[in-house]
């Protein structure tokens, strides 16, 4: 089969959508220069690093990434995670607190904001200049809402004007609990051997509920007596919404966002959104996407605890957040099997390799602020997604 080398030909008009985008080694390269390489990525929240000298490991697409609180002026930096010299990782924690991280290949030392700070048996290395030799910092790093941003691009959109329409629900994200959010619980990870799109096309696809969770289903109406309205709501409730932002991101609603929860599990909030590239919001937890290749993904998840409420509470939020999204959970490992590697595995069949993305796109009708309004139950997310990743991959060429 012809490899299709334009990215603006991966997708017809009526949307169709071609399977290499999950599958293409060429195409995942592609996309770590022109989709994780301009726009703001997220890679913490400020609860992660609250005091100077404190620090997280991530990575920025595939590149592996220090988030520091500087110990010194409290500023926030994000720093490859490479040592300058022969190119080890330089912090191997995933958080913790530091003045300084020393490479253990060979023992260079950097300050935590980046500095070379020192070179073991310097004599040897009579005309280095050091000062050119710190750990290679993202030129802008910004904070929307208590959530942390960086950008390998030294010009661009501000974040502000980046997240456009997504930033209010940030804002409602941010004051879920008494006195805002933390992420102090840490994450759990998941793995698995497909592309890293199919987790973002996940968050907000409404379709699958009351398919790949029918056991779910099963379990709540055996509990309660009756079967739950899940879908019903879905499928017949007006009031619930998908929505295209704009930039890529995109939003589900069910609930009015100004209430702050939508009335179910504890912690959860009213909508489902999705942050263009790869940071999604699900119930009470943050999702970061990490591609590694074009079939391998690592998702960290982040129960969101609520700043100012009781031990009880928070101790709750992480119960109802293990009981579907945890490895022995009655949701996520369904989305894993089925949406994740079942799909993976179809994706081998490549003869007519064009897949159908157009659920509801007639009835797509315009929003506030330039956005686009369509049924709970439609491909409105998917959409809103690719629109923003054709926009990023097309820009930089063939591939």
């Amino acid at each position: 089969m012809t490899a299709i080398t334009d990215p603006a030909d991966l997708f017809t008009e009526d949307w169709r959508v071609h399977g290499s985008i999950y599958t293409s080694d060429a195409i995942f390269a592609a996309e770590q220069q022109r989709v994780f390489h301009g726009p703001w990525l997220y890679v913490a929240h400020e609860s992660e690093l609250r005091s100077p000298g404190d620090y997280k490991t991530t990575h920025a697409g595939t590149q592996p990434v220090i988030v520091s609180r500087g110990a010194d002026d409290g500023e926030l930096r994000v720093m490859l995670n490479r040592c300058r010299h022969r190119g080890a990782a330089v912090c191997q924690s995933e958080r913790g607190s530091a003045n300084f991280f020393r490479c253990p290949y060979h023992g260079w030392t950097y300050r935590n904001s980046g500095e070379l700070r020192g070179i073991t048996y310097d004599d040897a290395y009579p005309e280095l200049e050091r000062q050119r030799l710190g750990l290679t910092r993202l030129p802008r790093v910004g904070v929307a809402h208590g959530f942390v941003f960086a950008s390998f691009a030294e010009e661009g959109p501000s974040l502000e004007e980046f997240l456009g329409n997504a930033l209010p629900y940030l804002e409602i994200i941010s004051r879920q609990g008494p006195d805002g959010i933390r992420l102090s619980a840490g994450s759990h990870r998941i793995e698995y051997d497909a592309n890293w799109k199919l987790q973002v096309e996940n968050t907000i696809d409404n379709y699958h509920f009351g398919f790949v969770h029918r056991s779910f289903l099963e379990v709540l109406a055996d509990r309660i007596g009756e079967a739950p309205p899940i879908m019903q709501q879905i499928l017949f409730n007006e009031t619930y919404r998908t929505v295209d932002l704009g930039n890529g991101h995109s939003v589900h609603e069910f609930g009015d966002p100004r209430t702050g929860n939508n009335g179910g599990q504890l912690g959860d909030l009213p909508f489902n959104l999705i942050v263009f590239p790869n940071l999604c919001f699900v119930g009470a937890q943050l999702r970061h996407v990490l591609p590694k290749s074009a079939t391998k993904t690592e998702v960290r998840l982040y129960p969101m605890l609520h700043e100012g409420a009781s031990d009880e509470h928070n101790a709750a939020i992480l119960r109802t957040h293990e009981g579907f999204y945890g490895a022995a959970g009655m949701g996520g490992p369904d989305d894993v099997e089925v949406a994740f590697e079942r799909v993976a595995d179809g994706m081998r069949a490549t003869e007519d390799d064009w897949l159908v993305m157009s659920r509801g796109a007639h009835r797509e009708r315009p929003g506030e602020n330039g956005t686009l309004v369509g049924h709970s139950a439609d491909e409105v997310p998917q959409r809103a997604f690719y629109r923003g990743w054709r926009n990023a991959m097309t820009l930089g060429g063939a591939l």
